[in-house]
């Protein structure tokens, strides 16, 4: 087999891939168009892009939730550490030796005693003593007590002035009947 047999062999070979060569864009495009009209790719990528826009809406929307979530379980978490301390409160206060007031003076037969609650000084006996709370003054304290032999007169100027003595101030005074309310601690 000489040279000028093989060229007459690979020929046709070499035509044909010529031929492909020059045609394969118009080809490549009829095949575009024909895939085009027969699976609606327009609408196909129209459909893609949709979904896509859809998904990325939602993921707005559930960030916002998370952050919301989030600012609920806050106030939650504050709801519950005040009934918390509120539960604790009733407990203290439904404990039988909280009720302990402090008395002045001596009571004495058919003698109206006053119930009086303060706020003063911790560092005085009445208002370090059992029948004290903390309040939210800082350095001062609540204290209940109960005043006898108190003239009526003197008990409407001590509810006028709203002071008892000189750093303490008074927050509730009534005609003391032998019952402290719970509402009253």
């Amino acid at each position: 087999m000489d040279p000028v047999d093989i060229v007459f062999a690979l020929l046709p070979s070499l035509l044909m891939f010529f031929a492909v060569s020059l045609g394969a864009n118009s080809l490549e495009r009829y095949v575009f168009n024909y895939a085009r009209g027969r699976f609606e790719l327009d609408r196909l990528a129209a459909d893609v892009e949709s979904v896509r826009t859809r998904i990325s809406n939602i993921r707005i929307e559930y960030d916002a939730l998370v952050e919301d979530k989030a600012e609920q379980e806050l106030r939650l978490g504050e709801r519950q550490s005040a009934y918390g301390t509120l539960m604790a409160r009733e407990v203290e206060f439904s404990d039988p030796r909280n009720m302990v007031v402090y008395e002045i003076g001596i009571p004495k037969p058919r003698m109206t005693g006053w119930y009086v609650k303060a706020i003063g000084p911790e560092m005085h006996e009445m208002f370090s003593g059992p029948g004290s709370t903390v309040c939210p003054f800082p350095g001062r304290r609540a204290a209940r007590l109960v005043i006898w032999g108190l003239p009526n007169e003197e008990a409407v100027r001590l509810r006028a002035k709203k002071t008892f003595g000189a750093l303490s101030e008074i927050m509730v005074i009534r005609p003391f009947d032998g019952k402290i309310r719970l509402g009253d601690a």
